[in-house]
């Protein structure tokens, strides 16, 4: 018993909100451990070899909202006492080792939010387990991995949760026996898929029609296999919104697919698709978002295979090594004039119409990330007006192009890095003169030297600059309009001295990251050591900004480089003496040979 060391803990943390015994070796819990009345939310008990908790253990505890009991070896929800968690909104007994669901009717349910089972022993379920659930609306319960056995038919009947997990619970049930147990069922998300380690297991059309009988907004089906899709095996999921179908072994959808006229959300992530033509995108006349990411082939993007998806409004085929079939885009997103993000990300090299995103006027968000492009335009976003965000890292991208980022007057955050400057020397102002509103830049590993001084004056809503992973020398402040509230990164060049000047009228919102530069510590960079000393608080990554080849922590630096105050101002008066005296020596040395020479 660890009684003592409990309550240690807890005079230390009594005044907070939480407590977090985690893995302190405790095996039972007496009563009056906790002082009465501690104003404790959240205790969590995270995997404590729990034999004993006595009935009024957690009788000082009146205002408990969080409880995490997980790991902690309980058998049976009838060990943990409940009289005194009348405000309970979560617990959490995960990868215990319960093996049934008796004991729930103990608990006071009105406000309890979350209940999580998962990674326990439950093996069989039945409607008197769950009748003390029927009075609640909205609960979220995650009975995910436990290998369920048997569920008895309607034992979800009536009932009304948030959010229904039972991901990796097919190890040794049928999925029909499931799907008949949960007729009845209304919740806002359902997730019956697997896990990378359960067995394969296959949902036939005919298991799918207990959804009849099942309301669900959002139903996951990740690693599932559908061994006999056609037109009809969605037909009972009429009023569905979100169906995600990851990893599902899909390489097509067929061409009428029914009961999925109300979707707004499909993802199909991690599939087999050889052409986007193949989801069949007629099908979802109502979607919104369309994930295709990380398809495993390479995904031929056709054209006008969306045109029928009018509503769409987010397009993400990233990691797809998309594909275009002809110059891209405008055949390809062809009646997709709603759409406001698109991500082609890590696609193959393609070519771009002049005017490549015409039809997609309304566009706020671009991911072109390591996907290398050529132009038959000079400002090929001109049309883009609306345009927020724009990635272009890793593309290859021209900025000697002055005109590259024509249009976009309305761009906040502009990433470019890993596009080379050629020469290492940034001077176009007249670049970034096209996104006066421009809050975020990234330019690291660009092969930076150095830039023209001017060159971000007219950005007078600047906040985010990154140079870091170039190869600048020197420290400088003065190409950017205002201090007061920008956050600068040069970390990973090559500066070695900082002049003073370029970061006292950092303002207090403002910061700066100098780490892994090879600073001198010594008194030439004195007044730079001794600012970082004076205003650590603007400093990012302190701990990684250090002193050249020492590795020394230049917070830990202590200089002794006190010269007198008038030291300077002596210097510059003896040497204008010693300039003084030369002149009368040589006036005096001229004028004593002219006197010698008048003599004769």
């Amino acid at each position: 018993m660890l009684q003592s060391y409990t309550s240690l803990l807890l005079m230390k943390h009594h005044h907070g909100l939480g407590h977090n015994a985690y893995r302190c070796s405790i095996t039972f819990v007496y009563e009056d451990i906790f002082p009465h009345h501690v104003p404790l939310e959240v205790l969590i008990l995270i995997g404590n070899p729990l034999v004993f908790i006595t009935n009024r253990a957690f009788s000082g505890l009146p205002g408990l909202k969080y409880l995490s009991l997980a790991q902690s070896n309980i058998k049976s929800l009838s060990d943990i006492p409940s009289d005194d968690l009348a405000y309970l909104e979560v617990l959490d007994i995960r990868g215990s080792d319960i093996s049934s669901l008796d004991g729930l009717s103990k608990f006071r349910w009105q406000n309890m939010r979350s209940l999580q089972l998962g990674m326990n022993s439950i093996e069989r379920i039945s409607a008197v387990d769950l009748e003390t659930l029927h009075n609640l609306d909205g609960m979220n319960l995650s009975l995910n991995a436990n290998y369920i056995s048997y569920v008895e038919p309607g034992a979800f009947q009536s009932l009304k949760f948030g959010s229904l997990d039972l991901n990796g619970c097919l190890g040794k049930m049928n999925i029909s026996v499931l799907l008949k147990g949960l007729e009845g069922l209304k919740t806002k998300r359902l997730s019956i898929g697997l896990y990378e380690t359960d067995p394969k297991t296959s949902i036939p059309s005919l298991a799918l029609q207990s959804f009849c009988n099942i309301s669900v907004i959002e139903l996951h089906f990740q690693l599932q296999h559908f061994p006999d899709l056609n037109n009809s095996t969605f037909y009972c999921l009429d009023g569905l919104q979100k169906l995600d179908l990851t990893r599902s072994h899909l390489n097509s959808l067929p061409s009428n697919l029914s009961g999925l006229s109300t979707l707004s959300h499909l993802v199909l992530n991690e599939n087999s698709f050889l052409d986007i033509c193949h989801i069949n995108a007629n099908s979802f006349p109502m979607l919104t978002h369309l994930s295709i990411s990380g398809n495993i082939k390479r995904l031929n993007f056709s054209s006008r295979c969306l045109e029928g998806l009018g509503s769409l409004e987010k397009l993400d085929l990233s990691f797809s090594r998309v594909n275009p079939t002809g110059p891209c885009c405008n055949d390809q997103l062809f009646g997709l004039s709603k759409l406001k993000f698109l991500s082609l990300s890590y696609g193959s090299p393609m070519i771009w119409n002049s005017q490549p995103f015409k039809v997609t006027p309304q566009l706020e968000h671009l991911d072109y990330t390591h996907l290398v492009y050529a132009l038959n335009d000079s400002s090929p976003f001109s049309t883009l007006q609306y345009l927020k965000t724009l990635n272009l890292s890793w593309s290859n991208t021209d900025l000697t192009n002055v005109q590259l980022f024509k249009g976009l007057k309305n761009l906040q955050h502009l990433n470019l890095k890993g596009n080379t400057i050629q020469g290492g020397v940034l001077t176009q102002p007249e670049l970034f003169r096209q996104v006066p509103l421009l809050e975020t830049l990234i330019l690291s590993t660009c092969g930076i030297s150095a830039f023209n001084d001017n060159l971000f004056k007219e950005l007078t809503h600047l906040k985010q600059v990154d140079f870091s992973e170039n190869q600048l020398i020197r420290f400088s402040t003065s190409p950017f309009y205002s201090l007061k509230f920008l956050q600068l990164n040069y970390a990973n060049n090559s500066i070695m001295l900082v002049d003073v000047k370029n970061v006292k009228d950092l303002g207090n919102a403002s910061s700066v990251d100098l780490s892994n530069n090879p600073l001198i510590c010594n008194c030439s960079n004195f007044k730079f050591i001794q600012w970082v000393e004076e205003n650590a608080f603007k400093v990012r990554q302190l701990t990684e900004t250090t002193c050249n080849g020492t590795g020394r922590r230049i917070i830990d630096v202590h200089l002794h480089c006190d010269f007198p105050v008038g030291m300077p101002v002596l210097v510059v008066i003896v040497i204008v003496l010693c300039v003084i005296l030369f002149i009368l020596v040589f006036i005096w040395r001229i004028r004593k040979r002219y006197t010698r020479y008048t003599r004769l």
